[in-house]
């Protein structure tokens, strides 16, 4: 059931979240598993709706680097009050009928998440399939053309 009924608040969330395809499709998101929303869904003093929840789990992105798809984390914690919110909620958010789209929402927050770009690799000895950047080793290689000028610099010193 993605729609709460606000009428029944307060709503205590503690659940495993699928989303499908469709929502990442046009976005650097590969794939999306293991999402898992905590929290609850409740009515402030001032009769506003409040979100508090936790939301944990992986998407999978391109590393920027390797082109290799590379887990990413997610762990956010959500805080808003929805009633604020309002004129941007429209689409996962209609007071007049009572209801929160919970898949809607949860997305609008995830995808702000996503960085514009990511990689794995640290450091600066960083390879892929068939190239490597800064190859580090204890002796360093001479190309041959230039050993006869490496023995000049050598006998300056």
């Amino acid at each position: 059931m993605n729609y709460i009924n606000l009428n029944l608040l307060p709503v205590y969330l503690d659940e495993d979240i699928t989303f499908d395809a469709k929502y990442y499709e046009n976005t650097p998101i590969k794939k999306m598993e293991n999402f898992h929303v905590k929290g609850k869904i409740f009515y402030n003093l001032s009769d506003e709706v409040e979100v508090d929840l936790h939301v944990t789990g992986e998407m999978y992105l391109i590393d920027a680097i390797t082109l290799e798809e590379v887990p990413y984390p997610i762990d956010i914690n959500i805080q808003e009050n929805l009633d604020e919110l309002q004129d941007e909620s429209g689409e996962y958010f209609e007071k007049s009928k009572n209801i929160l789209d919970k898949l809607e929402f949860l997305w609008e927050n995830i995808v702000l998440e996503v960085p514009i770009s990511f990689t794995k690799a640290t450091g600066a000895n960083m390879s892929g399939e068939g190239w490597e950047l800064n190859k580090d080793s204890e002796e360093e290689e001479i190309d041959p053309r230039l050993a006869k000028l490496n023995e000049l610099f050598k006998g300056g010193e």
